[in-house]
């Protein structure tokens, strides 16, 4: 018997180890994917591109905000499909849609072309969001059991995308410079790149079953299960104040750093410093972060908002305005951490439809907080961290405590 069950342990052994390799080269793929088409080389000649095409400054606000809207409708939808027939295959379509989609967004000619790019770049941007994290947590599960190096690989994963979306904004500059054109299609090969390495991973993670036979009624029984479920209900809180806190004020960065007497010519170099802070944040956050409570994780970011904010609320000069790269520290830590606690609580076979959930959240956080936002710059810049704080501060507040009485 003794034998006979050493034998055993030493077939199971190799086995265990393939299995292990095999998640690892996974893991190492959908995050090399994942980072690489997190941000667009177009990213920075979008507005003067626009521009040369005629449109008003309401035509561009207006072909975002219709992506906005695609993708909040089309977010669950195709996490649900993600889930249901498979996350790599969703990742494969939305990656070289997404790619082919730039490809004709280099040829448009006018605000139509615009609004039908964007359309199609909403959708298959909703059927590869989510995906990329559900698969980090399905391969970090099969690594390692510990929640702890689960958060650490997702906050390795927010450093990487945000570095590359540092250096694709840099390099899109001098091409812009070339031809506004020649950029947008450039941004379609990371997106290329990202399908084929797409076709590489072997997706074994859990698929979801149906409960209904219509897949409305099915996304229907998963968003209420979410809101009924507290401890989901109020992570899924936690991410949309948490990741919107910094998105709603960024429009009005520019004007900030004109008002306060930063020269135009340096603008773009005062955003790619924000861009390294939220560098810095995902790597405080991959260094810190797992070893923290959940309270603590969204307190942290909370509190260097209030400071920042509160001080740009009362005076916006040039020896406050570096301030406002706690923003990007802030960008960078919620990034790499508040995901993380939604997913540590959603079912396996349902993880790209609850953070989609999550994202329809957020966006419906991020719509009337960016127009009021909007409107108190208009009446004067120091109102836009003012809002900021009175929007997000409390609520955070109330949610940062409901998460410390948790058991």
């Amino acid at each position: 018997m003794l034998f006979i069950n050493h034998r055993v342990l030493n077939l199971q052994q190799p086995r265990n180890t393939r299995r292990q390799t095999q998640a690892k080269r996974n893991l190492f793929l959908i995050m090399f994917e994942s980072s690489i088409t997190a941000g667009l080389i177009s990213m920075s000649i979008m507005t003067p591109f626009y521009l040369s095409l005629g449109m008003t400054q309401a035509e561009i606000a207006l072909s975002q905000a219709i992506f906005t809207i695609v993708i909040s409708f089309l977010n669950l939808p195709a996490g649900w499909v993600a889930d249901r027939f498979g996350r790599k295959w969703a990742n494969v379509v939305g990656d070289i849609g997404g790619a082919i989609s730039f490809l004709l967004y280099s040829q448009i000619h006018g605000f139509a072309g615009a609004v039908v790019c964007e359309c199609l770049l909403g959708l298959f941007h909703a059927l590869s969001q989510g995906v990329d994290l559900s698969l980090v947590k399905h391969f970090s599960g099969q690594i390692s059991q510990s929640e702890s190096y689960f958060r650490q690989q997702v906050a390795r994963l927010n450093l990487l995308r945000n570095l590359c979306t540092l250096a694709l904004v840099l390099l899109g500059g001098p091409i812009g410079a070339i031809s506004f054109r020649l950029a947008i299609a450039l941004s379609s090969i990371p997106q290329f790149i990202g399908g084929i390495i797409n076709m590489l991973i072997i997706d074994d993670s859990e698929r979801l079953v149906a409960q209904y036979r219509n897949p409305l009624q099915d996304m229907f029984r998963i968003a209420t299960s979410c809101w009924h479920n507290h401890r989901i209900r109020l992570r899924i809180l936690v991410y949309a104040i948490g990741r919107e806190m910094t998105h709603g004020i960024i429009w009005v960065y520019t004007p900030i750093l004109l008002y306060a007497g930063v020269p135009l010519a340096v603008v773009s170099l005062a955003w790619a410093i924000n861009s390294l802070f939220a560098i810095c944040g995902s790597y405080l956050a991959s260094h810190y972060a797992p070893r923290l409570h959940p309270w603590q994780i969204l307190a942290i970011p909370l509190f260097i908002m209030s400071i920042a904010m509160g001080v740009l609320s009362w005076n916006i000069s040039i020896y406050t305005v570096w301030l406002y790269f706690a923003a990007g520290i802030v960008q960078g830590w919620t990034g790499a951490t508040l995901s993380t606690l939604i997913q540590s609580e959603a079912p396996a076979a349902e993880q790209t439809s609850v953070v989609s959930l999550a994202h329809v959240a957020g966006q419906l956080v991020y719509v009337p907080a960016v127009s009021i936002i909007g409107k108190a710059a208009d009446l004067n810049l120091h109102f836009a961290p003012l809002m900021t704080l009175i929007i997000f501060i409390p609520a955070g507040c109330v949610l940062a405590i409901r998460l410390a009485r948790e058991p």
